[in-house]
C-alpha cells in the first residue's frame, strides 16, 4: 500500500473531525468558557510543535467559515469575507478577543505568517481581531520581519520567521522571507487601521517598508 495516500486519508480525516468538533463547540450546547477551555485543552494534547493544535484548527475552522460566508468590502483595496451566521461571528469574537487570551496571539500570528499561497485570506481573519493586545502583538512582529529584511545572513534572516511560523531553523528558508512576511502583516495591520482607532499603537508612518524610513 502506498504510505503516502494512506497519510494524506488520515489527515483528512483528522482535518474533518476536527472542524467538526469545533463546529459543535461554537453551537448554542457549548458556553463560551466551556468551548474556550475544551479548545485549550486541546492545545496540549501533541508534542510536535509543528503539528496542529486545536487553537490552529479554531482559526483553520473560522477562517472556512468566512471564506465560504457573505462578501465585506470596507475599503476595495481591502476585500474581504464575513461568517454568515452572525451569532456564530459574535461568538468566534469574544473566544478570540477575550476568551482565548493570551493563547491565541501566537497562533494568529503563526496564521498569518505561514499563509504565504494565499495570504488575502488573512483578512477574514483580521476582520475578527479587535484586541488591542493581539493588534499590539502583530504590529511589533511586523518591526521584527522589517529590522531582518536588512540581515545579511541567509541563516540568520530567517530565524524569527521561522520561530513564528513554528518551523524548525532547518527548514527551506524560501518560505520564510522576512520582507514577504513584513508585508503579509503590513497588508493586515493596514486592513486594521481602516475599521477601528490604532492611533494608539501605530500610525500610518510606522508602517512604511521604505528602507530609508525603517528607522
Amino acid at each position: 500500500m502506498d504510505t503516502s495516500i494512506t497519510a494524506h486519508k488520515f489527515q483528512t480525516y483528522e482535518h474533518e473531525r476536527a472542524f467538526k468538533n469545533i463546529q459543535v463547540l461554537l453551537s448554542d450546547d457549548y458556553s463560551l468558557e466551556d468551548a474556550a477551555e475544551k479548545i485549550i485543552e486541546g492545545t496540549f494534547m501533541g508534542m510536535d510543535i509543528e503539528r496542529k493544535d486545536s487553537l490552529d484548527r479554531l482559526i483553520d475552522y473560522i477562517v472556512f467559515k468566512a471564506r465560504t460566508g457573505v462578501p465585506h468590502i470596507a475599503n476595495m483595496a481591502y476585500p474581504s469575507m464575513r461568517i454568515e451566521n452572525h451569532k456564530m461571528e459574535e461568538k468566534v469574537k469574544l473566544l478570540l478577543n477575550e476568551h482565548l487570551m493570551p493563547e491565541i496571539v501566537i497562533k494568529i500570528l503563526k496564521f498569518f505568517t505561514r499563509n504565504i499561497q494565499n495570504s488575502d485570506t488573512n483578512l477574514h481573519l483580521a476582520e475578527l481581531v479587535t484586541n488591542e493586545l493581539i493588534i499590539n502583538a502583530i504590529f511589533e512582529t511586523f518591526k521584527t520581519f522589517r529590522m531582518d529584511v536588512a540581515i545579511t545572513d541567509r541563516e540568520k534572516k530567517t530565524l524569527n520567521v521561522k520561530r513564528i511560523q513554528q518551523f524548525s531553523a532547518h527548514t527551506d528558508s524560501r518560505f520564510s522571507s522576512p520582507l514577504d512576511a513584513a508585508c503579509r502583516l503590513k497588508y493586515v495591520l493596514e486592513f486594521i487601521a481602516i475599521r477601528q482607532d490604532v492611533s494608539a499603537i501605530y500610525s500610518k508612518e510606522d508602517i512604511r517598508m521604505a528602507v530609508g524610513e525603517m528607522q
